[in-house]
């Protein structure tokens, strides 16, 4: 099989897919199934492990939010790995970070194909198949017939990105931004950039209902719209919400904004757990295994982060499936290696409550932390529901101090520009960083980050 031996475990990863229950388009895969294969092939050093992509370059930018502490809790110990972890920000960018689990990789000789899988008949006599291909996985699809325990939409949310000239400013919260806030429809949420030659690209997210969303849900990555040349498909109360915000920012941050930027998107914060992780096929006998997105997905900066714990967690059942003496890991502080022992009892006594079925105890495990963060998910929803209703009712009640007056609340919210000319959109990708294959449905937060 493409110069190596029959593997005995395959990661597959990399597939592209259209309109899985929201409307994206994106390419999955990447961190997870590298940090799986990476971790698999540092406890048995021996095993025959071959991970498949899509594409030969990660074009995903988007930011990720590690919660370090916990996300690499009992990581095996070991040089590259341990590095490479104590080198991470708390914020990093998806390429970034696939790059350099792609250099461990290699480092470590895992055989990397680059090649679109469409079907697993290739793989029939590798004793584990694990798929890390994201939400819309091709694996759960012809294995577990995407067959789903829960699916649904938590949020619904309009992004809009757009640049100014030097670098960007918030407003003042007491004298500016809570005023304004009052006075839209909408939560809004921004996130401001690092300027990069004398630009500095801001993003701002609105939580908008159904409604609007069913309005503007033709607004995608792949065809946003643009302010200047779509203002007569928005409702009026968005539009006015936008321009308010945008024209307090120019008056009172001083914004300069670069001309015809403002890319406006929908995005459809969605949360889905498949109904099993793993497989076993009897005539070939065969374990299927779910890992990442693939198995279930959580908004808010988490999916990432279940990503790698359940990745860890089956790298450590892998080793006790093949009942291997696992290589003596080191390259680890003192606590890396007690946190890796402990890590390595817990999963040996889980996998004999499972009857020594260490791939049934990774799907107890999964199953349990995808309830868990379902949960977590639903209640975040549930307090950006209260704080809409408490911006609105702080709105509309008639003893404001700190307010616009209605005459400046109409001038803030009026379009100086009716042209409707047609814009150029050369020159604004390279430093906006569109990105078609953004996947914001699951990295979603409110929490302001200095990183665009």
């Amino acid at each position: 099989m493409e110069g190596i031996e029959t593997p005995q475990i395959v990661v597959v990863g990399g597939k592209k897919t259209n309109d899985y229950f929201i409307s994206s388009h994106f390419y999955s895969g990447g961190p997870v199934g590298l940090f799986t294969g990476i971790q698999i092939k540092i406890l048995i050093p021996d095993i025959k492990l071959a991970i498949y992509e899509k594409h030969t370059e990660y074009q995903r930018k988007h930011v990720l939010r590690l919660n370090k502490l916990t996300t690499f809790f009992g990581f095996p110990p070991h040089p590259l790995l341990t590095d490479m972890i104590n080198n991470l920000p708390s914020v990093v960018r998806t390429s970034v970070l696939e790059g350099q689990l792609l250099d461990i990789a290699k480092q470590l000789k895992i055989p990397i194909h680059y090649r679109h899988i469409t079907n697993l008949s290739e793989f029939s006599n590798a004793q584990v198949i694990i798929g890390a291909d994201g939400s819309h996985s091709l694996v759960r699809e012809i294995v577990f017939e995407n067959k789903m325990k829960y699916e649904n939409v938590l949020k619904y949310v309009l992004e809009v990105k757009y640049e100014v000239y030097g670098q960007g400013e918030k407003l003042d919260y007491v004298k500016y931004q809570y005023r304004t806030q009052k006075q839209m429809k909408y939560i809004i949420e921004e996130h401001i950039g690092t300027e990069k030659d004398n630009r500095t690209p801001i993003t701002i997210h609105l939580l908008i209902d159904q409604q609007t969303y069913e309005q503007m849900k033709q607004a995608t990555f792949k065809n946003p719209f643009y302010l200047r040349t779509h203002k007569h498909l928005m409702p009026n109360d968005l539009l006015d919400t936008i321009m308010l915000w945008l024209n307090v920012k120019k008056e009172y941050a001083n914004e300069k904004r670069v001309e015809n930027s403002e890319r406006i998107t929908t995005i459809a914060l969605a949360c889905y757990a498949s109904a099993n992780v793993v497989h076993y096929d009897e005539d070939k006998a065969q374990h299927i295994c779910l890992v990442g997105d693939a198995a279930f997905g959580v908004p808010f900066f988490r999916s990432l982060n279940n990503g790698i714990i359940c990745s860890r967690k089956l790298a450590s059942c892998i080793e006790l499936f093949f009942k291997s003496n696992s290589a003596q890991t080191n390259g680890g502080s003192l606590l890396n290696n007690m946190t890796y022992e402990w890590t390595k009892f817990v999963n040996r006594t889980h996998s004999l409550i499972h009857l020594n079925q260490p791939l049934q105890a990774y799907s107890q495990f999964v199953q349990t932390l995808a309830g868990k963060e379902i949960i977590v998910a639903q209640n975040k929803a549930h307090l950006l529901f209260a704080a809409d209703m408490m911006n609105k009712i702080n709105g509309a009640v008639p003893w404001q101090v700190n307010c616009w007056s209605k005459k400046e609340v109409d001038h803030f919210k009026h379009n100086n520009d009716d042209s409707s000319e047609e814009i150029v959109h050369e020159g604004h990708a390279g430093i906006s960083e569109v990105d078609d294959e953004y996947d914001l449905v699951q990295e979603f937060d409110l929490i302001p980050t200095n990183t665009s």
